[in-house]
């Protein structure tokens, strides 16, 4: 019976508060990221429970309220979460877990390898790295260990780590 009468009893100023807090951190839960509406949510929903405290419950009736809302919130909290990892919130940008760097990235690409040795043209000014065009094909190069005019010849060195090692060529 004293359970009812904490809502029975209700002014429409409390009323209004609770219900607009609780709305409030529904629409945090799809909407995430501790903004507007879960600050607001909170501090109305706390407001809600002091006017009404005020308004007039015991000491039972006030804890229960705030069990209540407690409870409400956790519930909200567990509802994000798991929407996070499993649901709309998670295939969302928000979680993005993915690198835009390529899986491959790091692996040494059998062509190249089979630059060594080859020559070609700068293709603009080479100060440690530029473009050079071998065979046909234009790639991104680094310098050895000489600034390389544009349109000068070159020679594939090695390859490190991906990254075509050229020196300046004299035929």
């Amino acid at each position: 019976m004293e359970f009812v009468e904490i809502f029975t009893g209700m002014s429409w100023i409390p009323a209004l508060l609770l219900s607009l807090g609780l709305l409030f951190l529904i629409v945090e839960v799809f909407i995430p990221g501790f903004g507007f509406f879960g600050v607001t949510g909170i501090l109305l929903l706390i407001a809600g429970i002091i006017v009404r405290i005020v308004d007039g419950l015991n000491i039972v009736q006030s804890l229960t309220l705030i069990l209540l809302v407690l409870g409400v919130l956790i519930i909200a909290f567990l509802l994000m979460v798991n929407s996070a990892r499993h649901g709309l919130l998670g295939r969302t940008g928000l979680f993005e877990t993915k690198s835009s760097i390529r899986q491959d990235y790091d692996k040494v690409d059998k062509n190249l390898s089979k630059l060594v040795g080859q020559s070609g043209r700068a293709v603009g000014v080479l100060n440690l790295g530029g473009k050079a065009k071998i065979k046909g094909k234009i790639y991104d190069v680094v310098s050895v260990n000489s600034y390389i005019e544009d349109g000068a010849h070159i020679k594939v060195v090695e390859i490190r780590d991906n990254t075509i090692m050229v020196r300046k060529w004299f035929e």
